[in-house]
């Protein structure tokens, strides 16, 4: 089925009506998530989303009823916080506003909205928990074992067995009520109670810098707890300690061995409770069957070691040693920052060749993740399972010249049962496997599971067609949409497949806005962003990797510049300002080391990157030697520091900051008089390149009169110099799909995105690409830096199909889409169809046009409580309110 079926067929389907005027509240929210557990915020903020099939359906008032029990919610009796009737059209990040809430708490709550249709309605109760919700309210201490095992190694290939901890009690105070464990082990934990695995997270909790915050995870484990109980935790090293160990000291970071801190509290139906806590009174063994787990080589599991009922109530536990009570971490402990990652596809394999007891296991697409495998291995047998994203030559064998030094190997040793099995802690980004070791390997023994951070993406496509079909653009988004979700694990990483999978700044300045459309990524970049503010040092440098695994200070502004980008993304199409609000500070003292760091007369001097990954003059090359291809670091940094100027110049306005917002104008004022004295001639900024023209034009930086020439001047680089391809590296393409529909010349971006040939996003699918390369050149560059699973190159892309070509943006003086600008760039010949949806915190945007002959027609849906400014194929301009239309 075509997408646009489907959008034409969501678009069009009336809402469920909940009340005789046909409005229904749906997605009640906390801090932007459904039913979160176990958050650390003093202040909730609360939003909600108006469903009706009628037109400029608005809010006009609204009451919250926060309650301490379901029964009371139903009956509409807010003992916790009641708000009362209040007259706004508000309906996101409503805060929360009574006394202090409790930690360890399940809170109930709904909203009454009354709208200009009808009845006012109540929505259903919703919840959400608290966590501990301060480091007073944690009893128990941090257990482990601060030194190596016969066995571990710590070395650049580090080597850890995984370690485990158990704790029995005794429940036996009557009727259990509710049990709820907090929970935080370093690197990454694995959680057991009575025998049962607690939840289906997996690498939790999420990676941070360990000495400014430790995240810990909360469960409802109610329904696992009996009379008599066992707690059996099994600890990974993870980042904690990391992969590579005493190499690289001056760089790499590691933090210490593993360790466990958590609290069950078990709550009585008579009103007492207990708590069970980390303490010297727990076991510890590391003989179990994971013998090593390390994300960048794999895992070792030996099936002979497996410890059976070692979490459960009724093991002797009497040969293992007692825990020892150890050093903590250093961070602070913060409840549920992100939704964890878990599994969220399994897939069986589109084809298995065989070649003995060696078998190739193809799954069709790149991804991120794990296998899954049944097994059947004498006892002493080991299977070895290899993980690559191409073939080498032949398609025999597996091509892994690209992993660097990361074996990416899941190794495991049988016992002589057959058995169920995947690799715990650890993932791997591949297409193939190679599977050595056992005779026979069917589909059925073998299913992908595919491993992310959790987060929504429905009602997020995008599809656009041609007269002859659908266009390269839709196999471009999907390799996008797999790429993203690839590189999300607990924080934006660069690839999942080598050895480095860090979370690089400048991949997501841009990145990030565009992945908004994709999918909900508003919790990891508000998660990310505080990673961000944690890392910085004391003189205002950011490293350019964060949290800083690899240890990158230096006076760089256009890595570091994704604090404030990604501070923006999350106002802009969230409306959540708290970000910004919490980062200023950050990103001043960023900009005042920028200042007297690296400034010279106006100019910022010193760029670590410059246009990072152009492509080359040869197809071998990773980095363009030739100074033609090469923009000025002098410009890039300046013309990023200018822009940073004025989004905090606009910020601190926001803030009522009037002196600052006053320096921060001066500032911009100045660098674009140096950058225009410096840069601007004939025409052109600086030797010409793409980027060089680009970035001021873009950023409002050229001088009146000027304008017309410079951008005449990049599409002629772009159109007579390199035959419209794509001519720019990381930072020129954040901007040049956008740059290029505003200056009226969304054909040429479209010839830019579609082209077949090199270089450019649709060569990659010519050349089979499933995801987006590292490199432009990606299928013929030196494999020592060339992942096959990156999102740098992605640039604007994204928001360029969603925002220009089908035309969903947020009005920027109402941020969120609490007013949406419909625009899309009609002028594309080429196109005869383009068909998108935008799961926005108001309900879902879309728009689909198409042409009838000579005239174009155009179906859009405007949620409830917001409005629209509609603009028509023919220049006209229309406002309009929520509802379905077709122009």
């Amino acid at each position: 089925m075509k997408f646009t079926n489907i959008i034409m067929a969501l678009a069009f389907m009336p809402p469920c009506a909940a009340s005789a005027s046909g409005v229904s509240l749906s997605r009640l929210t906390v801090e932007g998530r459904v039913a979160p557990v176990g958050i650390d915020v003093a202040v909730p903020r609360f939003g909600w989303q108006i469903v009706s099939s009628g037109r400029n359906v608005r809010q006009e008032s609204y009451r919250i009823i926060v309650s301490s029990s379901e029964d009371n919610a139903r009956s509409m009796v807010g003992d916790v916080w009641d708000s009362r009737t209040v007259a706004s059209d508000s309906s996101q990040w409503v805060a929360y506003k009574a006394a202090p809430l409790q930690p360890n708490r399940k809170y109930y709550w709904r909203v009454l909205v009354k709208t200009n249709v009808g009845d006012a309605v109540w929505s259903e109760p919703s919840s959400w928990s608290t966590g501990l919700m301060s480091p007073e309210n944690w009893r128990g201490q941090w257990i482990g074992l601060d030194s190596l095992l016969p066995g571990d190694v710590a070395e650049r290939h580090s080597r850890m067995a995984v370690r485990c901890f158990r704790k029995e009690f005794r429940a036996g105070k009557g009727a259990v009520s509710r049990a709820t464990i907090h929970i935080s082990g370093l690197g990454n934990y694995a959680l057991y109670i009575n025998g049962r695995r607690v939840g289906t997270d997996v690498l939790t909790p999420v990676p941070t810098d360990y000495t400014k915050t430790v995240a810990y995870d909360t469960y409802d484990v109610t329904s696992l707890i009996a009379g008599r109980n066992a707690v059996g935790v099994a600890l990974a090293p993870g980042h904690y300690f990391a992969q590579t160990q005493n190499y690289q000291t001056n760089v790499r970071t590691t933090y210490g061995y593993p360790k466990l801190r958590a609290n069950l509290i078990v709550e009585y139906a008579s009103g007492q409770a207990d708590t069970i806590v980390t303490d010297s009174t727990w076991r510890f063994f590391a003989g179990g069957p994971i013998r090593y787990a390390n994300e960048y080589d794999g895992e070792l599991f030996d099936a002979r070691r497996c410890v059976a009922g070692w979490a459960e109530a009724s093991f002797d536990d009497s040969s293992w040693a007692r825990a020892r009570v150890v050093a903590a971490p250093g961070g602070v402990l913060r409840g549920n920052v992100t939704p964890a990652m878990s599994v969220y596809s399994s897939e069986r394999p589109v084809a298995v060749r065989s070649y003995g007891r060696r078998h190739i296991v193809d799954f069709g697409t790149n991804g991120a993740g794990r296998l899954r495998l049944t097994l059947r291995a004498a006892a002493g047998d080991t299977v070895r399972i290899r993980h690559a994203e191409l073939l080498a030559p032949g398609d025999s064998a597996l091509y892994v010249a690209n992993l660097r030094s990361a074996e990416a190997t899941a190794w495991y040793v049988g016992d002589g049962r057959s058995r169920r099995w995947a690799p715990e802690f650890t993932y791997y980004g591949f297409r193939y496997a190679e599977i050595t070791g056992v005779d026979d390997i069917g589909e059925c023994d073998v299913v992908r599971e595919l491993i992310a951070d959790r987060m929504d993406d429905e009602g997020t496509g995008f599809a656009a067609y041609e007269a002859g079909g659908e266009s390269m653009l839709n196999a471009i988004v999907a390799n996008a949409r797999r790429g993203v979700r690839s590189n999300y694990k607990g924080m934006p990483v660069d690839c999942p497949q080598r050895d480095e999978r860090m979370p690089w700044l400048g991949d997501r300045t841009t990145g990030c806005l565009g992945e908004s459309y994709l999918m909900d990524n508003h919790s990891l970049y508000d998660k990310w962003i505080a990673d961000i503010r944690d890392g910085q040092r004391a003189d205002g440098r950011i490293s350019d990797v964060t949290p800083a695994y690899w240890r990158l200070y230096n006076t760089n502004i256009t890595w570091p510049a994704a604090l404030p980008f990604a501070c923006d993304m999350l106002y802009r199409q969230y409306g959540d300002l708290r970000p910004m609000r919490e980062s200023y500070m950050s990103i001043k003292r960023f900009l005042d080391m920028i200042r007297r760091d690296n400034y010279d007369g106006g100019l910022v001097p010193y760029d670590r990157y410059g246009d990072w990954c152009v492509p080359p003059e040869s197809p071998k090359l990773v980095h363009s030697k030739d100074p033609a291809r090469k923009t000025d670091g002098r410009l890039i940094s300046s013309a990023y520091y200018y822009y940073l100027c004025r989004l905090m110049q606009r910020y601190a306005g926001l803030f009522g900051l009037d002196a600052d917002a006053e320096t921060y104008s001066r500032e911009a004022e100045t660098t674009l008089k140096a950058v225009n004295d410096t840069f601007l001639c004939r025409g052109r900024y600086s030797n010409g390149t793409v980027t060089a023209n680009l970035l001021p034009l873009a950023m409002g930086m050229v001088p009146e009169g000027y304008a017309r020439g410079v951008a005449d001047s990049l599409v002629n680089t772009i159109v007579a110099k390199n035959g419209k391809h794509v001519s720019a590296g990381v930072i020129g393409i954040q901007w040049l799909m956008r740059q290029l529909s505003a200056m009226g010349r969304g054909d040429l971006a479209y010839d830019l995105a579609t082209t077949d040939t090199y270089p450019g996003w649709g060569y990659m699918v010519s050349r089979g690409a499933t995801t987006i390369w590292e490199l432009w050149n990606g299928d013929t560059a030196n494999p020592s830096m060339n992942s096959g699973n990156h999102v740098m190159l992605l640039g604007d892309l994204l928001p360029w199909c969603y925002e220009h070509l089908a035309g969903i943006s947020p009005d920027p003086a109402c941020p969120g889409f609490k007013r949406v600008v419909l625009k899309p760039d009609f002028s594309i010949r080429r196109l005869t169809r383009v068909a998108a949806s935008h799961r926005s915190p108001y309900g879902t945007i879309r728009s689909e046009w198409w042409r009838e002959g000579s005239a174009v027609r155009w179906a859009v849906s405007v949620p409830a409580n917001t409005t629209a400014e509609v603009h028509l194929p023919d220049g006209t301009v229309r406002q309009i309110g929520s509802g379905d239309y077709v122009f």
